[in-house]
C-alpha cells in the first residue's frame, strides 16, 4: 500500500511539473531565446531617412518610450485611455500596443506581440532589442519563419533596417541606427 501511495505521489508531482512547465512555455515572449540580454548599459539610437538624421536618443538600458521612438518617423502616436492602448499610426495603418489582453484588433491594425512592450509610471515602453532583431540589417529570414512574418506585418512602419553595434564591454553603450525607407507617401519629419 505504501509503495502505491508513493508512486501515486510521484506521478502527481511529475504531472504538476509538466503542467507548470507548459504553462511557463506558453507565457514566453516571441523571440526571447534569440535576444541577448545586456545589463548596465545605455542605448544610443539614431533614426535616419535619406540625408536627414534625427537627434540621437539615449536611454538607460535597452527600453525606449514608445512616443519618443515612433514619434520620430510615424504620422502619430497616441494613447487610448479607455482601451489602455498606445497607437502608432503610419500610412493608414495602426500599430496597437495593448497594455491589457483580449483586445479586438481591426483590419488596419497590427498588435505588437505580448512582452515586447510594457507600461511603467504612465509611459508605454518598447523593448527595443525585439524590434532590432526583426529588422536586423544583415538577417536573412526564411519566408515561412516568424521573423519574416513579423517583418512583413510591421512593414507599414517603413523601417528599412536596424543596424546595432554592442560596444558595451568598451563603453557600456549599445549603438543602433534605424534607417527609414524614403517613399513619396511617407510622412516628412
Amino acid at each position: 500500500m505504501k509503495n502505491k501511495l508513493f508512486l501515486v505521489s510521484i506521478a502527481t508531482i511529475f504531472a504538476v511539473a509538466i503542467f507548470v512547465t507548459r504553462a511557463d512555455a506558453a507565457k514566453s515572449i516571441l523571440f526571447q531565446d534569440k535576444i541577448l540580454t545586456v545589463t548596465k548599459v545605455k542605448t544610443e539610437i539614431y533614426i535616419s531617412k535619406g540625408e536627414r538624421i534625427s537627434p540621437k536618443l539615449i536611454v538607460p538600458g535597452q527600453d525606449i518610450s514608445v512616443r519618443a521612438f515612433f514619434g520620430k518617423f510615424t504620422d502619430e502616436v497616441s494613447w487610448n485611455s479607455t482601451e489602455k492602448v498606445a497607437i502608432v499610426k503610419k500610412n493608414g495603418k495602426e500599430l496597437v500596443i495593448p497594455m491589457v489582453s483580449n483586445l479586438a484588433i481591426s483590419k488596419n491594425q497590427v498588435a505588437m506581440p505580448e512582452g515586447w512592450t510594457y507600461f511603467k509610471n504612465g509611459t508605454a515602453y518598447l523593448k527595443f532589442p525585439y524590434l532590432a532583431y526583426v529588422f536586423d540589417r544583415y538577417a536573412e529570414y526564411e519566408s515561412d519563419s516568424e521573423e519574416f512574418q513579423w517583418k512583413e506585418k510591421l512593414s507599414f512602419l517603413d523601417i528599412q533596417y536596424i543596424d546595432t553595434n554592442n560596444s558595451a564591454p568598451k563603453d557600456k553603450m549599445i549603438h543602433s541606427s534605424v534607417v527609414i525607407k524614403e517613399l513619396a507617401s511617407s510622412n516628412k519629419r
